[in-house]
Formats: structure tokens, C-alpha cells, sequence
């Protein structure tokens, strides 16, 4: 019998772990304080900024200028004007943003059991400087910089297959992106799991037919928490099964 826990999960970082939304939302609530500018929300540059950001990522650059480049983009589409020490501060901002308030304990929780693995769209040293700041240790990690590439495309799930040098029946990949990582995830054949830290609704507006099949996960769970304690669940479902088949 197969057993239930993997040998290995996958994770997104940014969003999953580090709060990526709400730290983005504080870059930019300063930076629409300090320019005077009141006609629109933090929450609403950060959501254009993500459209704007998904669709440049299409092609591989480093992730610092990524955001340096990302920035630009999105205040030229409000009408801000705009710095290139803005745009600095910006990629340089990321590695300072703070994790979730249970990502290291469920973190260290999860390790129990499985290894844990970082599959990130980000530098090298962005995600290092990422997790020394939250105090997190991992067994692995494998970065768009490795990569050269971002989820959603498939090369960083490949490259994290290779070197764990397991296949996609013994793991497991999570991530709170559903179009980043459930949709790629569920194509290569893994179990997947939406961290949907936000509540929000199953997004199939945007996907196009050709992915539909995929838009479903196999867990769900609204934080790292309530992850750590449906592994250790099946931890234990395997132990008895274990015992049973002897």
C-alpha cells in the first residue's frame, strides 16, 4: 500500500509562507503616502501589480529586476510618477517581507514527517535572506534562479524532481497561487495543495479550457497550521497501516 505522507513536499514561498499580499500592500501604502496620492488603495495597486507581474514573469529575468522593472510598469499604468530609487527600494524591500505568523512552527511541525522543500520565484539570495529573517529552516530549495524560469511554467517542478531524485507519486506540492502552482502542479500528476489562505473562491475565470481538468486540488487548507495536523493525521493512518500489514 502506498503510503498516504510523501517523502517530499514542495512549497511556495511568497504567499504561502512569507506574506506576500499584505507585505506588498505596506511597500505600497508608504509609497502612495509619501507621493500624496489618495484616488486609489494600496490593495488595489498590489492587485494590478500582480496581473502586471504574472504576465511579465513570462520570461525569465532575475527576480530583483523583476520587481525593479514591475514597479516602473505599474506606475506608468496609474500615472505615478515614479524614481528608479523607488524601483530599487522596491527589490530590495522583498527579502525584509515577514512570514506568516504560523509558517515556522508548522514548518518545523511538517519536517517531522517529510522533507520540505522550497520551489520559489525568486533569486537565490532573495529567498535565503527570506528565510534566516523568519527564523526557517528547510531541507531544500530550488528557485526560479535555478531554474531559469517561473511558475507557472513546468521547469522548476522538473528541476525539483531531479534533485530530489524522487517522482511525482512521492510528493506532494502546496502553494496558495492557484494559477502558480495547483494548475502545473495537478498537470505533472502531483497531489496538490491549496493553502487559500485568503478565502477565496476556486478561480476559474482566467483558465483557459484547456486547463479546467486541473482546477482542482486535493487539499485544501486556509493556513500552514491546519496543513501540519492533516499530514500528522496521515502519518498516523500510515503507521497504522503499517502495523496492520505485518
Amino acid at each position: 500500500m502506498n503510503k498516504l505522507v510523501p517523502k517530499a513536499i514542495t512549497f511556495d514561498v511568497y504567499g504561502t509562507i512569507i506574506d506576500w499580499e499584505g507585505e506588498i500592500q505596506n511597500f505600497f501604502k508608504d509609497f502612495l503616502a509619501k507621493k500624496g496620492i489618495t484616488n486609489v488603495t494600496p490593495y488595489q495597486v498590489q492587485q494590478r501589480w500582480e496581473i502586471l507581474q504574472f504576465d511579465y514573469i513570462k520570461e525569465y529575468r532575475p527576480y530583483r529586476q523583476v520587481l525593479k522593472d514591475t514597479l516602473a510598469i505599474t506606475c506608468k499604468d496609474f500615472g505615478f510618477e515614479f524614481t528608479d530609487k523607488d524601483c530599487d527600494a522596491f527589490a530590495q524591500s522583498m527579502g525584509k517581507w515577514k512570514a506568516f505568523p504560523d509558517s515556522k512552527d508548522a514548518i518545523a511541525e511538517l519536517r517531522k514527517y517529510t522533507k520540505v522543500v522550497m520551489l520559489t520565484n525568486t533569486d537565490n539570495d532573495i529567498i535565503r535572506e527570506s528565510l534566516k529573517n523568519a527564523g526557517i529552516v528547510v531541507d531544500g530549495i530550488i528557485t526560479a534562479q535555478d531554474a531559469k524560469c517561473y511558475k507557472p511554467q513546468l521547469g522548476g517542478f522538473l528541476l525539483s524532481q531531479k534533485k530530489l531524485g524522487l517522482t511525482v507519486d512521492e510528493m506532494m506540492h502546496a502553494g496558495f497561487g492557484f494559477k502558480y502552482d495547483v494548475i502545473p502542479g495537478n498537470k505533472l500528476g502531483y497531489r496538490t495543495i491549496w493553502v487559500n489562505r485568503q478565502g477565496i473562491v476556486r478561480p476559474i475565470d482566467g483558465v483557459d479550457g484547456s486547463e479546467l481538468e486541473y482546477c482542482k486540488e486535493d487539499i485544501m487548507c486556509g493556513d500552514l497550521k491546519t496543513l501540519a495536523y492533516i499530514i500528522k493525521g496521515m502519518a498516523a493512518t500510515d503507521a497504522e497501516n503499517e502495523a496492520a500489514n505485518k
